[in-house]
């Protein structure tokens, strides 16, 4: 990660218009907490506003325009929460996606997910004692949140979960994101790689691909998408993004604003 200075993203629109002039088809990649949704306490309780699902749903059904939704969450509740047709879901940080003519599940993370879920139960065990931790088995990942954990406890949910995963070094690996530990298989795997996949099997012209996210784990898809239009959501961390949205509000204005230029463009396409 690099730290730069972030130009603001309303301030860029018409900078990124004439990109989109240039360069269709669009690509769009989004994460889920903390860009589309607030981060809230308890994971389980976030949950899509309705305007925010309508314009995800418009443009999903843009031509010209894809739509992927890329998370830390398991896929297939990913797909509960947001539920629209066209969307392409990767959950697990890309290791699953699933959406129209697609399917993939990297074979590492398959073939570990016994030994995951033999850890993610004895980090449960030696968490247990500790007030608002929470281990959660994603089946190809998984998370220790400890959002709702007193700060003071913070150090010592970090040394038990590293000593543990120290015991499957060779499988696993540790990430820091935000109040959570993501577990992840050891692979030749991250969000960018994962955009790239889906680039390779959609096929076509090359797009202009548009990053959203708000996690370290999208830094990856940022270092790859190098020249593409990248925006780091929340706080202004060192980062390799372009562009920088505050929150989840913003990121929704963006949507509208995405909106209105495909029906634009789709109109002045019109014979």
């Amino acid at each position: 990660m690099i730290k730069q200075q972030l130009q603001p993203l309303a301030e860029s629109f018409p900078q990124i218009e004439q990109r989109i002039r240039e360069r269709e088809p669009v690509s769009l990649f989004l994460d889920f907490d903390g860009t589309l949704v607030p981060i809230v306490p308890d994971p389980a309780d976030a949950q899509i506003g309705a305007n925010v699902r309508r314009a995800l749903d418009r443009l999903s059904r843009r031509r010209n325009l894809n739509v992927t939704v890329i998370s830390g969450r398991a896929l297939g509740d990913l797909q509960a929460r947001i539920n629209l047709p066209y969307v392409i879901y990767a959950g697990n940080h890309g290791f699953e996606i699933k959406g129209p003519g697609l399917r993939f599940m990297h074979p590492t993370a398959g073939a570990l997910r016994p030994e995951l879920q033999d850890l993610c139960g004895r980090l449960a065990d030696s968490l247990g004692s500790i007030g608002g931790v929470h281990v959660e088995n994603k089946s190809l990942t998984a998370s220790v949140h400890y959002r709702q954990a007193d700060p003071s406890d913070i150090p010592r949910v970090e040394e038990i979960v590293l000593t543990g995963v120290q015991n499957h070094i060779a499988r696993f690996r540790v990430s820091a994101g935000q109040q959570v530990l993501e577990i992840l298989p050891l692979a030749d795997w991250n969000k960018g790689i994962a955009v790239n996949w889906i680039h390779d099997q959609l096929g076509g012209h090359p797009p202009l691909t548009i990053y959203m996210g708000d996690d370290s784990t999208d830094e990856a898809a940022f270092r790859v998408l190098a020249g593409e239009i990248t925006v780091k959501v929340g706080a202004l961390d060192p980062t390799s993004a372009q562009f920088h949205a505050q929150g989840p509000d913003k990121v929704f204005e963006f949507l509208v604003w995405l909106e209105s230029v495909a029906y634009a463009r789709s109109k002045a396409a019109t014979p």
